[in-house]
């Protein structure tokens, strides 16, 4: 469903992983609506397309660097009157055995997927705390954060996390007029799910998923953007699932959809 252009006008929105799949979605909608959007990622590889003229800032930057907060934040407050939106949607996964993690293994995932959420969230919210702007953050987590996913233990530890963090961040900034959330996606069709969405594991997830569907990264996008926009301002602390019912169903396949 479309969304009026004006939600999100004269709105600053900071994008993590904006190169592509959940984070490009969500940077292309709150352009669409009328956003200036920071789009932040290690890298950029595909065009994009500016609705308005000057409201696309591209930044390379890896968030699991300890100096990209600081760079950020230095960039933002100079190039930015005040910012409105941050969405963390940077996020990596290795795939290994968990007798097989090496010490660095773990420790990339949980610089991207966690400590990089935590210190890119206190640069934005810096801000937000200095001009009284009752902000909006959103963190992206998995739906295996709640459900196994074999051979995945530091992405899953890392989704656990920052589900438990998002409640915290949301006590601490709640008397600042801050509103810290987060979706819960389940299967979605992007680059880093890709290799693994075999047709073997496509018909299992269509037997596990109750509304059938393996989703866009669209969909999440707009998940982000309800939480980031005013429409959810009296929401904190919560997540939200994105999944097709695939976390709360415990049917037997072929029996509660026959």
């Amino acid at each position: 469903m479309s969304q009026s252009p004006s939600r999100f006008g004269d709105k600053v929105a900071v994008v993590t992983g904006a190169d592509s799949g959940i984070g490009r979605a969500t940077a292309t909608r709150l352009l669409d609506e009328g956003a200036t959007v920071f789009a932040v990622d290690v890298k950029h590889t595909e065009p994009w397309q500016d609705p308005g003229a000057g409201r696309l800032r591209l930044l390379d930057l890896d968030v699991a660097d300890p100096d990209a907060p600081g760079q950020l934040e230095v960039c933002l407050r100079a190039e930015a009157r005040h910012v409105d939106v941050l969405a963390n949607v940077a996020g990596i996964l290795h795939i290994a055995p968990f007798l097989e993690v090496s010490r660095d293994d773990w420790n990339r995932v949980l610089a991207v997927n966690l400590t990089g959420v935590f210190f890119v969230s206190q640069a934005v919210a810096r801000i937000m705390v200095d001009k009284r702007t009752p902000g909006r953050i959103v963190n992206v987590s998995s739906v295996h954060a709640v459900v196994s996913e074999p051979n995945a233990a530091p992405y899953t530890a890392t989704k656990g996390g920052l589900e438990a963090m998002t409640r915290t961040m949301a006590s601490e900034l709640a008397p600042h007029g801050i509103t810290v959330n987060c979706v819960r996606p389940g299967a979605t069709r992007t680059g880093m799910s890709a290799p693994i969405y075999t047709s073997q594991i496509v018909r299992s997830l269509m037997a596990k998923i109750p509304l059938g569907k393996i989703a866009p990264p669209e969909w999440v996008a707009s998940a982000i953007c309800y939480l980031a926009s005013d429409e959810a301002c009296y929401t904190t602390g919560a997540c939200l699932d994105v999944d097709g019912g695939y976390a709360m169903d415990g049917s037997l396949p072929g029996t509660a959809y026959s």
